[in-house]
């Protein structure tokens, strides 16, 4: 039996790899075609013969397979309700979330430069879009397909540990897509207001920050509101791996929060002391401070909200585990500045011995 799950699917995965790669290649071969554009490869009948022979490899293989395995589950809910299965599944959604979060992310980026007069790049919008909607298409199939199962087998143990590890985990890529694109942002929209002399160039980076920062919206808002519905809130509330997402984010989000600070006040006791260009900083140093400033702002956000959320998950759940949370939290922040404040410290004394 487990023999049989694992030759099924090992070989629709592999097969679905193969129709995925051939898919979105023979439509960029055909996209460059359309725009004449500079072709990515350097023979177009070559890539379509090699991408075409893939695809007609991939896909009866994994359509004969995949049907294999659709009717033992319709037939046996213990297949259905494998952990085998549900390995397919998850690890299949993850790797499609991912790689549809790229593709999305530059289409964003090749829009918004085009919307923003920076870019006129029209073959490379339509290839991340083709490549976004065919991998989109192959994640929503299999994420539909894993809500059935959930539906008509339940889920638990091995199985909803997988599904934590595929939430959680684009739960985390989404939030550090969009809090490292807002600080981008931030930034730049920042250096613009203070610095008559910056303009929207081609090239800048306000179009892959605005990118960067939508496609972590749509990812990680899509994640957080799919895990705080019934019957998956309750389920995760005490899960260890919940706990453990929450506070590594809370972790980056306080030692970031914490460096831009230190950053900000470097730049203000150097003006203090007389030092005209800080770090080497000429011009305007509005400018310098762009950077420091919207890390403190961005990721002093996400300390005070993921910090909310860790307290209310904790106050769901038994005494024990509130006070653990907040012993965590505190013991963590206190950890973090406690280090930042040795590094400084022991930079000052450095300095200072050097001068005596």
């Amino acid at each position: 039996m487990i023999q049989r799950r694992l030759y099924i699917y090992i070989v629709a995965a592999a097969s679905l790899g193969m129709l995925l790669i051939g898919l979105v290649n023979l439509g960029t071969t055909a996209l460059d075609q359309l725009f004449r554009a500079t072709p990515i490869y350097t023979n177009p009948r070559d890539s379509y013969a090699g991408f075409g022979a893939v695809t007609l490899v991939g896909l009866p293989v994994w359509g004969i397979h995949w049907w294999i395995a659709q009717r033992l589950a319709r037939r046996n809910l213990d297949e259905r309700a494998s952990a085998l299965r549900r390995l397919y599944l998850y690890a299949v959604l993850a790797a499609t979330g991912v790689a549809t979060a790229i593709f999305a992310r530059g289409f964003l980026e090749h829009a918004a430069g085009f919307l923003l007069g920076t870019s006129n790049d029209g073959p490379s919008i339509a290839r991340a879009f083709w490549g976004t909607v065919v991998l989109f298409a192959l994640w929503l199939y299999h994420f539909r397909t894993a809500a059935v199962d959930r539906t008509i087998a339940g889920e638990s143990g091995n199985s909803a540990t997988l599904r934590r590890w595929y939430a959680y985990g684009l739960l985390v890529l989404g939030l550090a897509l969009l809090l490292f694109g807002a600080r981008n942002l931030l930034q730049q929209v920042w250096i613009l207001l203070v610095d008559s002399s910056q303009t929207i160039v081609p090239g800048s980076l306000v179009p892959s920050a605005m990118a960067t920062m939508l496609t972590g919206l749509v990812v990680f808002g899509f994640h957080l509101q799919w895990t705080s519905r019934a019957p998956l809130a309750a389920d995760d509330r005490s899960s260890t791996l919940r706990a453990v997402q929450g506070f590594v984010a809370l972790a980056a989000s306080v030692a970031l929060a914490l460096f831009g600070a230190s950053q900000l006040s470097y730049y203000a006791l150097a003006r203090v002391l007389g030092i005209d260009h800080p770090g080497g900083v000429g011009g305007n140093i509005l400018v310098a401070v762009a950077g420091p400033a919207a890390t403190v702002v961005v990721f002093s956000l996400a300390w005070v909200w993921i910090r909310r959320q860790l307290t209310t998950d904790a106050g769901e759940v038994e005494a024990t585990r509130q006070a653990g949370v907040r012993h965590l939290y505190t013991h963590l922040v206190a950890l973090l500045a406690l280090a930042t404040m040795a590094i400084g410290a022991a930079g000052l004394l450095w300095t200072i011995s050097d001068q005596v």
